[in-house]
């Protein structure tokens, strides 16, 4: 029996349903508590987080629909999350399940395999591997679990046979299966909202409610089916994270995530039939979603449909994947982000100054450079200072924001103290450890980020078919140009009698050429290779590596 919507259903509107959060209150589970505070979208507010085994945390994902190249969007939602999940690794040492779908049976992929000439399976395969391939690119850790709709058909029938068993579900005559929201009096407690959902069918004339969603579509000519016990057919769109989550998860999930834009109708379906499916009010403890992404002056979201997208390696080839992930620190997860050159440039600023920084604590700890006495009482107060204040910003919903400003303050204070006037009486690098303690804290707490600031030298320097390492060439290059430095500017003229300035002026004028070359070689590596040499007015000069963007200069300290 096909089922008829009058014409007063046709058009429905956005409701927002606020008693549904009452009626449904979001419930404290019982379990480990880890003394981490988590904003939960299904409460609009920050929660602790307990997990419903010690020490262990079950992350579900929604994976990418594979037909077309991943972008900025995409890149930005899953660096957070991969931020948040080494954080929860590496700083509070909880053992992460972390699982990801993809969905490679949808309209979208089977409307591109036709395009292009190619099977379905051709088509999902090339953009999966693509996914993955970028990801890895941005130093995205790999999910522990990853699963197909299309290896597990049978688990999706199983789970719609269910639903229709106990009546969340119905079939029609010519094979869809609905999910019947009216079933489910929880319906839209997730999102607060009752809308027609967006996803595009030929059967609406079958629902018996406007928000009723297909579990089961039937086959139609030249499209991939499987057998089930409604006919030949294909899953939805929805029904595919719900069966594949429960598979590896059972009826409990700790945080289930995604791009915002998947909060109605595609995470309220899944809470819904889940519920229904598991017998529970809450088959997930917290929800979370990151902001969309826009381009700059563009006020649309940044998506393949409306053609407004930068792909992953148009982004590599402009920043790196180091630059990209500290933009994606510097807002809050859950926030709204302008992509472009202008938001670019704190990112790549504050890069440039954490590296800078450590070269000059290296040299300080080496025994290179100028002769000062740093004050360790400060530097250490500073340092326990510092991490407190981190452990505490990471533990509040994951507050990178705060976390890179309190950074940004330690190494402020620790160039204050390397700054200082050279002292010619002192040993060189004197009690160094408390530089020595900041330098590793940082790079150690960069690194559980995902950053690596050293990865652009060592993979240089690991190359199998070099007998001299870069920096044994940049050693040698900038201690050159040092001396032909030294040798035309011709001496000290700050401490030369009259006499000797004068002949310190005219040697100068006499190898200006030799100067400019030097300065010349300078900005030359720092624009082309991102090596920074400086020039001390007392001991050796230094250089160090930043991360360089494609216009070179602005790459420059």
């Amino acid at each position: 029996m096909a089922f008829q919507r009058s014409a007063q259903t046709l058009v429905t509107k956005k409701k927002c349903i606020p008693e549904l959060a009452r009626k449904y209150p979001w419930t404290r589970p019982q379990g480990d508590e880890t003394g981490i505070s988590i904003y939960n979208f299904y409460t609009r507010s920050k929660l602790p987080l307990i997990l419903s085994t010690e020490g262990n945390l079950k992350w579900y994902v929604c994976g990418p629909t594979v037909y077309a190249e991943p972008h900025v969007g995409h890149a930005c939602s899953f660096v957070r999350f991969d931020v948040i999940r080494r954080i929860l690794m590496n700083v509070f040492d909880i053992n992460v399940v972390f699982m990801m779908n993809f969905t490679n049976v949808d309209d979208k992929i089977i409307d591109k395999a036709k395009k292009v000439g190619q099977t379905t399976e051709q088509v999902s395969s090339h953009y999966e591997s693509t996914f993955l391939k970028n990801m890895q690119q941005l130093n995205v850790l790999r999910p522990t679990v990853v699963h197909r709709v299309s290896d597990n058909v049978q688990n999706v029938i199983e789970f719609i046979e269910r639903l229709v068993e106990s009546g969340h579900a119905y079939v029609t005559g010519q094979g869809s299966v609905f999910f019947h929201c009216d079933s489910y009096e929880g319906y839209g407690s997730l999102s607060r909202m009752k809308v027609l959902p967006s996803e595009k069918t030929m059967f609406d004339d079958q629902k018996m409610k406007p928000q009723d969603f297909l579990l089961w579509k039937p086959h139609k000519v030249g499209e991939l089916f499987w057998d089930s016990p409604w006919g030949q057919g294909r899953p939805g769109w929805h029904i595919g994270c719900s069966a594949l989550a429960s598979k590896v998860f059972g009826g409990k999930i700790d945080i289930h995530s995604g791009g915002g834009d998947l909060k109605f109708p595609h995470h309220e379906n899944e809470l819904a039939q889940s519920n229904c499916y598991h017998h529970t009010n809450q088959w997930v403890n917290y929800w979370i979603h990151s902001g969309l992404v826009h381009r700059e002056g563009d006020s649309e979201k940044m998506s393949k449909s409306r053609g407004n997208i930068i792909t992953i390696p148009e982004l590599l080839e402009k920043y790196t994947s180091n630059q990209f992930r500290m933009f994606c620190l510097l807002k809050p997860y859950a926030m709204e982000v302008e992509y472009g050159e202008n938001a670019m440039k704190k990112p790549v600023q504050i890069l440039n100054k954490l590296t800078s920084h450590r070269a000059v604590a290296q040299s300080y700890i080496h025994g290179e450079g100028p002769s000062v006495d740093v004050s360790n009482d400060v530097l250490m107060q500073h340092l326990a200072f510092t991490q407190k204040i981190v452990r505490s910003a990471l533990a509040d919903n994951f507050d990178t924001q705060q976390m890179i400003s309190a950074l940004m303050s330690l190494v402020q204070v620790c160039n204050r103290e390397l700054s200082k006037p050279s002292n010619k009486n002192i040993i060189k690098a004197r009690e160094v450890y408390s530089v020595a303690a900041i330098t590793s804290y940082i790079d150690k707490l960069m690194s559980q980020l995902g950053f690596n600031l050293t990865s652009k030298l060592e993979s240089h320097a690991d190359s199998a078919n070099s007998s001299q390492s870069l920096e044994d060439i940049i050693n040698s290059v900038t201690h050159f140009r040092e001396r032909v430095r030294s040798f035309a500017l011709g001496g000290d003229a700050a401490n030369a009698t009259d006499e000797e300035k004068s002949l310190i002026r005219v040697h100068r004028d006499s190898h200006s050429a030799l100067l400019d070359s030097t300065d010349q070689l300078r900005d030359k590596l720092a624009d082309t290779a991102g090596i920074i040499i400086k020039d001390a007015d007392e001991g050796p000069s230094t250089w160090h590596m930043i991360e360089k963007t494609s216009d070179g200069p602005s790459a420059r300290e």
